[in-house]
């Protein structure tokens, strides 16, 4: 954490760290309780979640909360909260990785449940960790078609559109200040042209054009 986030010197000058200021906290989907069964062969690919059978465990997760509150400790004052999959609970698969690719891993019918997911989420770790996410990336490089490897899943720009105003509308609810980072890009240009994802890029001209759906 030090070598990560300190920005002081040591006795002859020498920068103890690289003084980031910004870090990222995963959202897990929680295919880490799938074992083998998840579909991602790489243990340390699979996150776990909030969100289990049961209800929510706020003790889930505890080497990336520890990170957070090291580097809040250590100076850090921007934090971003993001997503790869929604909960396994919500997916079609019932996996924290696509099937099929292209669209959403996750029913339109449960778009609610998971902004209720990310949201109280959010809500929590204000309340039992001290810490208000500046941001929240729901959307972990669309373009990707997510099939395995790891957790993700691809999305198509109306259905980030859909989700987003559902956000919008839940963080005011809840009195959160976080902002929503819309247009995540796999690679640049996704985010000026279509190229070979047709439906999931362009960002910049879907998103915020006022001439856009």
């Amino acid at each position: 954490a030090d070598l990560l986030f300190s920005d002081a010197f040591d006795a002859n000058d020498n920068p103890i760290g690289i003084g980031l200021g910004q870090w990222r906290f995963n959202i897990g989907a929680g295919s880490s309780a799938q074992g083998g069964n998840s579909g991602i062969d790489d243990p340390w690919r699979r996150a776990e979640s909030f969100m289990t059978d049961n209800g929510y465990d706020w003790t889930a997760q505890e080497g990336q909360r520890w990170f957070v509150a090291a580097a809040k400790e250590r100076g850090v004052n921007q934090f971003t909260a993001f997503s790869n999959s929604p909960p396994i609970t919500m997916t079609k698969n019932g996996k924290a990785h696509s099937s099929g690719g292209v669209f959403a891993n996750i029913e339109e019918s449960k778009y609610s449940e998971y902004v209720d997911f990310l949201t109280t989420v959010l809500e929590n770790y204000k309340n039992l960790y001290g810490v208000e996410f500046n941001y929240v990336s729901p959307f972990n490089e669309p373009q990707w078609d997510w099939t395995g490897g790891q957790e993700g899943t691809p999305w198509q720009n109306t259905e980030i559109a859909r989700i987003t105003r559902l956000l919008d509308t839940g963080l005011k609810e809840k009195n959160l200040n976080t902002k929503i980072e819309i247009a995540e890009a796999g690679q640049l240009n996704y985010l000026y042209e279509t190229s070979n994802r047709s439906g999931r890029a362009n960002q910049l001209q879907d998103f915020f054009n006022p001439s856009s759906q």
